[in-house]
């Protein structure tokens, strides 16, 4: 399997083992563009099957990372983060009770944000994910644009068929919040929240696999 797709690739070996994680993108940003965010890699729901699994060695013919390991590779990219321009106040935890990883942190702007998604991604991708930019934001035209630039169906068709069932349940859930109300949104699968200053999208990640569904957007704030 391409572990370089998905953030936290170099954990992300403890996938294999289980199909039913969610990964949750949540960002608050300011009227200047600043802001703060959090990420989250969720596998509770499967925590006593992985709690069995990292008692062996290997399953399915890949290894098992230790805690040691995923440790160690968390804190890489943790230290990766604290070093990036305009990013402060970063914090993670790892949880093996419950197998929740998250990572947080404030931004000065989106340029800085783009440069916290590019340390989770492997050497290969960093550079795309800096030029295509995942995250923009307009201040003038108040108009922030979520994209990506991952053909994530390309990279499944290369991973062996018993690997697939990583995605069966697994989903993709993003929370993007505002200090002025949403004018428009231009994913029909997002949802506004009532006080019109947060939006949600939560979609299965076979979906976006298949281009079914997609995670960009592009949200029009009121002026």
């Amino acid at each position: 399997m391409n572990k370089r797709v998905l953030l936290l690739f170099s954990v992300i070996s403890i996938f294999l083992f289980t199909s039913c994680f969610e990964f949750v993108e949540e960002v608050t940003f300011n009227k200047d563009g600043s802001g703060s965010a959090v990420l989250t890699i969720n596998l509770s729901k499967s925590k006593t099957k992985l709690a069995s699994i990292m008692l062996l060695d290997s399953i399915n013919g890949y290894k098992v990372p230790s805690k040691v390991t995923i440790r160690k590779k968390v804190q890489e990219i943790v230290s990766k983060i604290k070093g990036t321009k305009g990013v402060h106040n970063v914090k993670n935890t790892l949880d093996f009770n419950e197998f929740i990883v998250t990572v947080s942190c404030d931004f000065d702007n989106v340029e800085a944000l783009n440069e916290v998604i590019a340390n989770f991604s492997s050497k290969k991708h960093i550079e795309a994910i800096k030029k295509n930019k995942h995250f923009t934001f307009n201040e003038k035209s108040k108009t922030f644009t979520r994209s990506h630039h991952f053909d994530l169906g390309k990279e499944f068709r290369k991973t062996k068929n018993q690997d697939r069932k990583v995605f069966e349940t697994a989903t993709y859930t993003s929370v993007y919040r505002f200090e002025t109300p949403i004018k428009s949104t231009e994913n029909n699968q997002a949802r506004i929240s009532k006080s019109k200053k947060a939006i949600m999208l939560h979609l299965q990640a076979q979906d976006i696999i298949a281009n079914k569904q997609t995670i960009k957007n592009k949200i029009q704030l009121e002026n």
